[in-house]
């Protein structure tokens, strides 16, 4: 298999684990499923275009592609670890697969593991099913994959632990503080914390895509302050946890790429109030995590919000939050908004600084990013 047939394979298989992680988050027909259904379609074509069909083949734990093992990545040990759950030993994609039947196929893979799945063959795509032994891979086997692959597992870990958010179940927060620590044993310098962002921004705009990159750039602030041990964690954790009550907000709401209206904002706003009380109900939370779902949105002159009826002083975890927030939104490209360059970045940061960022913890971010700039270290807006 050439090179270019390989690269079109992994981006295939992301495409196709990222939609059926949509659909396991919202629902098979949701805008996002759809959007990724598209994409992979696009690409799977030009491998049938080389090689008339895509079997793929599950065999000692590998998967086999033309005789030979696929590259390992995050995105191949997730289909892996889908096809090994629901009994897949392969599967076949023959030329003239439509959109209805790559959307049929996505539905199975993300199927969760307590079900009984429904596996069919459609015109163009068959499975086989045999027994076979598989192990998701652990955080100390991590080490052979970059930072930014890593990002990507550790997103794809969260994004289970956000639907049970979502289901109203109560989560580990082992998972959790295990995924913050993953981040922090993975990078050693600030600047690796920043190299992650732009293919995790690649890969969706998932609350948990986004719940990630805060973290990462509230650990890169942390250390830079030289912020170390449990509270480095606590803060990673915080992070991480800083949007949960968005998950009790209606998707319409959150994926609407309009104005929205004085009720739904009216909606919106509820979510830090809504995310701190579920995390202050679930044991083992950092109560560092709780705030700062509280206070996230809440600015350093005053006028955000929840409001209080007092004058509040917010945590430094929180404002540095704030900061990694406005910058993320910044520097992520949408569809209905241009990313924008670093220049503008800064220029735009430095005239909230007073008003809605903290003035100090707003240069200290930008002097982490100027840096890395010169370093030639900073990736360009995705």
């Amino acid at each position: 298999m050439n090179n270019l047939s390989q690269k079109n394979l992994q981006h295939f298989i992301r495409l196709l684990t990222t939609a059926a992680a949509n659909a396991a988050l919202y629902h098979p027909e949701h805008r996002q499923v759809l959007r990724f259904n598209k994409q992979a379609l696009v690409v799977l074509q030009e491998l049938l275009n080389v090689h008339g069909d895509l079997t793929l083949k599950l065999i000692d734990g590998q998967l086999i592609h033309v005789n030979s093992p696929v590259a390992s990545s995050m995105s191949v040990e997730r289909l892996l670890a889908a096809m090994t759950r629901l009994g897949i030993s392969y599967l076949r994609i023959d030329a003239g697969v439509y959109a209805e039947e790559l959307l049929g196929l996505i539905q199975v893979l993300s199927k969760n593991r307590d079900r009984d799945p429904d596996i069919a063959d459609s015109e163009n795509i068959h499975f086989g099913q045999v027994e076979v032994r598989y192990r998701q891979p652990q955080v100390n086997q991590l080490a052979a994959f970059g930072l930014e692959e890593i990002a990507d597992h550790e997103a794809d870990r969260f994004m289970d632990l956000y639907q049970n958010v979502r289901s109203r179940r109560k989560i580990e927060i082992s998972g959790i503080s295990q995924i913050v620590n993953g981040f922090i044993n993975s990078f050693s310098t600030q600047s690796e914390a920043f190299l992650a962002l732009a293919p995790l921004r690649a890969i969706d705009e998932y609350t948990y895509t986004h719940s990630t990159n805060i973290c990462l750039l509230n650990l890169a602030q942390a250390r830079a302050l030289g912020i170390e041990g449990q509270l480095l964690n606590d803060i990673g954790i915080a992070a991480m946890l800083h949007d949960v009550g968005k998950m009790f907000i209606s998707p319409d709401i959150l994926g609407k790429t309009s104005q929205l209206t004085e009720e739904e904002w009216e909606i919106m706003q509820q979510h830090p109030r809504l995310g701190a009380e579920y995390l202050l109900n679930t044991p083992g939370v950092p109560r560092l995590a709780v705030i700062t779902a509280f206070e996230h949105h809440m600015r350093y002159d005053g006028v955000g919000y929840p409001k209080t009826s007092k004058p509040w002083t917010q945590h430094l975890c929180s404002l540095m939050t704030a900061i990694s927030d406005t910058y993320d939104a910044m520097r992520t490209h949408r569809s209905y908004e241009e990313s924008l360059d670093l220049e503008k970045i800064v220029s735009i940061m430095l005239n909230l600084a007073g008003n809605k960022l903290h003035p100090q913890l707003t240069y200290n971010f930008l002097n982490i990013l100027t840096s890395l700039d010169k370093q030639e270290l900073l990736p360009a807006a995705p």
